[in-house]
Parts: structure tokens; C-alpha cells; sequence
């Protein structure tokens, strides 16, 4: 481990900021308008690790405006896992995969046949996620939902506005930031072409324009650009703290639109991230070794195949049995960069989810150690060196992995620093805001952080 990930892996308990530093005179505290229900606006900086908000000097004064307004916690721990479609999906469901079933960023498709399987980012919600999401709960109770860039939420019924992750050219929101000239027609259809902060941007632009023109009661924005730079570079760099100071530049475009549309004062500002993320120099290989033993030949009885996900894999076999796992495991057990081999009964104790649950839930499941990632290739080596790139996809127990939250805003107390939380609680503490209920769901609402209200218990 190189000596900057061990000094991040330290600043996790390091102090916060001075209490000296002042106030934005944005962020003042004005005394709310009612006792309406809150309007809540949820961003989420993907791979935004705790590590890094307990940097003295982060470069982002927006961020630390909110925490010094409202509260944030140490860290929270996400569900395993630690992706990103697992984890949205647990933020907005409040269960973890073994009940929400997207254990990758898409649906696993062809897995249990002769051909390698493939991950299909294009599937719709239904397909994806099993349970109910508290914006299903808030647009069935009436309340206007809207999301940018959010993920497992492909043509989901229960989105009154919505900026997908690729955009529809025709789509309402699209046509106004075309005719607002603030991208082209072009562009919408080569959206992907340009850099992440440029998509970022353009996804900051829409959700302005969704609470300016519709005044959403839920908005669920997704920001990419450290994910995206952290996975180029590694992490605990100065790319991914200028990157830090590019998005809360984004979250202040947010603030300051919902200021201007006057509804500052009913608004809760929730800041969260997925995962965190950690440097990478060694990469494993795991369908070479499947090559080699056979299992992926014509003549195989068992055609077995893994898909590599960064710190985890996941190999799937057709008519598993336990023994046919069992010799699996051994193939794989003791190798270089191989933290843990887990069969399925394993891995459920760390909330993944069965076969028996799920045809997304592997035969076999592989964490990687500290330093590797699994990658794509059935030929040559199974472990290759390269330049240091960053990854994540480890045990949720790994402190690099722990996520951010702060909350601010209309029903926050001030009360700083909190204690860790898995993320299974933010989806109760929305609903609680919001005055609805999402049903019997793994995780609680955070009361302790709540101004008491007559909104209805979750």
C-alpha cells in the first residue's frame, strides 16, 4: 500500500475543520417558512470517500457550509456491494442487495449458458430492482419526483421529470436546455463523446432547470466526475481534490436555484456518495485461470465464466452443485491478489443475495486484496502490473470504501458531526421528511438528526 493511502486511511479519524471558520452568508440559517412537508434534494458525488471530507484543507467550502448548518457523520458505510448501481439503489430502497437484487451497475445477462455473460446497463427499473423506492412511495402519495443521472431507474413510471444518464433528445428536459442554448441537438446524441465534468455540468444545468420550471418535492442528482478521475488516476491525489472543488461548485449551482425559485427555506439538502475508492497497481485476471482449467471450452459440461467488477468478481456456473463450487473455490483460494473466496451461503452473511434469491446472485464470489483489481482478458498472465489507477468494489468493511453524508436544510438540527450509519438509513430519513412511508425495509430514519415535526413516522 503506498504511503498516501496509509495516511488517508488515518485522516478518517483525523479532526474536522476549525471551528473558527465562518459562515457563508449563503448558507445562513433563516427560520422556516411552515410546517410544510420538506422539499428534498438528494446529490450524490459518486466515490466521494470519507477519507477525503476529513482533509483539512478540501477545497470545498460549500460542503463544509452545509456540515457547519446541519450535520454529516463520520462516514457511512455502504451495503455490499461497494458500486455504484448496488448502492444508489440501496439509498432509495433502505435494503440492502440481498432484497434490491442489482449486485452490478446493469442487469447480468447469458450468465449460466455457454457464452460469457455481459452486463446490460440499458435495463429498465422493473427489471432491476425487486422492492419498492421511496420515490415510487412519494409520487404514489401525490408529490412530484424527478432524477438526473440517477441509476437502476431506467423508465421508471413513478419519475414525473427526469435527465437520464444518456438523455433523450426529444425528452421534455432536453428540449429546454436545447432551446435555453445550453448544449445542441448534436451534442444530446453524441452525449457521451466529451469529458464527465463536461456531462456534469450539463447534468447540474438540467436539475436547475427541473426545480426552476417544476419545483420537485424529491430530486435525486448524480455527479460523476471524481468516480471518473479517481478510476484514471488513484486516489488521495490532487486530480481528485480538484475535481472535489469542481463538484461543490455543482452543489452551490443547486443552493443557489433553489434559492432563487424561493424555497430555500422548505428544502433539505441531503450530500451523499456510493462508495469510496483506492489506488490500484496489479491487476487480476480471473477468466485466465478459468481458461486454464477447461471451463471455458467448447467441450466443457460446465461452461463457467467470471465477470470482473474492480475489488470483486463473480463467476457464474450452470448447474452448480456444491461440489462443483467447492472445486471452484480451490482454483481460485491462496492465488496472488485473492483476499476471499466466498461460496453463496458465505457471501449472504454479508448481505448478497442467494441463487436461490436471484438469478443476478453469483455461484462464486472473489474480493481482491488491497492494491489489485480484477479486470477483463482470458490470455496471458493472471497477474499484470499497471500504472496506479484507482478502484473499488471491496468489502464494505474496508475503510476506504465509506461514503459521505451531510444533510442541511429545512427539518436538519445543527448538530455536526454524527456517528458512522449504514446507508440503508437514508431512504426511511427521506421518507421521513417527505411525511410518507416506504413499508417494512431494513433500514431506520435518522430521528436523532430530525427538528420533531407532525410529519407521519416511517
Amino acid at each position: 500500500m503506498c504511503p498516501a493511502t496509509r495516511l488517508i486511511r488515518h485522516l478518517l479519524t483525523a479532526a474536522m475543520l476549525a471551528a473558527s471558520l465562518a459562515f457563508a452568508p449563503l448558507y445562513a440559517q433563516t427560520a422556516p417558512a411552515s410546517p410544510a412537508r420538506a422539499k428534498v434534494i438528494v446529490i450524490s458525488l459518486d466515490a466521494f470517500g470519507a477519507a477525503s471530507l476529513h482533509e483539512q484543507e478540501l477545497p470545498a467550502p460549500t460542503l463544509h457550509a452545509l456540515m457547519r448548518r446541519g450535520v454529516y457523520a463520520a462516514s457511512m458505510q455502504p451495503i455490499n456491494p461497494t458500486v455504484t448501481w448496488p448502492n444508489h439503489t440501496a439509498m432509495v430502497t433502505g435494503v440492502d442487495a440481498s432484497r434490491h437484487h442489482v449486485v452490478v451497475n446493469g442487469l447480468v445477462v447469458r450468465q449460466r449458458t455457454g457464452t460469457p455473460p455481459r452486463i446490460d446497463m440499458d435495463a429498465s427499473k422493473t427489471q432491476l430492482v425487486a422492492v419498492p423506492t421511496v420515490y415510487d412511495a412519494a409520487h404514489q402519495a401525490g408529490l412530484t419526483t424527478a432524477q438526473v443521472d440517477w441509476v437502476a431507474i431506467e423508465r421508471a413510471k413513478n419519475i414525473d421529470w427526469q435527465f437520464a444518464e444518456h438523455p433523450d433528445p426529444d425528452g421534455a428536459i432536453e428540449q429546454d436546455l436545447l432551446h435555453q442554448g445550453v448544449l445542441t441537438r448534436d451534442q444530446l446524441v453524441h452525449f457521451g463523446a466529451p469529458s464527465q465534468a463536461w456531462r456534469d455540468r450539463i447534468y447540474t444545468r438540467a436539475a436547475i432547470d427541473i426545480i426552476r420550471k417544476h419545483h420537485p418535492d424529491l430530486l435525486l442528482l448524480h455527479l460523476l466526475s471524481l468516480d471518473s478521475i479517481e478510476h484514471e488516476t488513484g486516489f488521495g491525489n490532487n486530480a481528485g481534490r480538484n475535481t472535489i472543488a469542481f463538484l461543490d461548485d455543482r452543489v452551490k449551482d443547486v443552493i443557489d436555484a433553489v434559492r432563487a425559485a424561493g424555497e430555500f427555506d422548505r428544502t433539505t439538502f441531503i450530500i451523499v456518495s456510493d462508495h469510496g475508492q483506492q489506488s490500484v497497481h496489479q491487476l487480476l485476471h480471473p477468466n485466465v485461470l478459468l481458461r486454464q482449467a477447461g471451463l471455458q471450452a467448447g467441450s466443457a459440461s460446465q461452461p463457467t465464466f467470471c465477470i470482473p467488477d474492480g475489488g470483486f468478481a463473480l463467476i457464474y456456473q450452470p448447474q452448480a452443485t456444491a461440489a462443483s463450487i467447492e472445486k471452484l473455490k480451490s482454483l481460485f483460494a491462496g492465488k496472488p491478489g485473492i483476499r476471499s473466496v466466498l461460496t453463496p451461503v458465505e457471501a449472504a452473511k454479508h448481505g448478497w443475495p442467494t441463487p436461490a434469491q436471484s438469478d443476478q446472485a453469483p455461484d462464486l464470489l472473489l474480493y481482491a486484496a488491497d492494491g489489485y483489481e480484477f479486470v477483463k482478458g482470458d490470455t496471458g498472465a493472471f497477474v499484470t502490473p499497471t500504472r496506479e489507477i484507482g478502484a473499488h468494489g471491496y468489502p464494505n468493511s474496508d475503510p476506504l470504501m465509506q461514503g459521505i453524508f451531510i444533510a442541511a436544510g429545512f427539518g436538519i438540527k445543527p448538530k455536526g458531526e454524527i456517528p458512522a450509519f449504514s446507508n440503508l438509513d437514508v431512504a426511511p430519513t427521506i421518507a421521513r421528511l417527505l411525511g410518507i412511508s416506504i413499508g417494512a425495509i431494513q433500514g431506520k430514519p435518522l430521528t436523532g438528526i430530525l427538528q420533531s415535526t407532525d410529519r407521519a413516522a416511517n
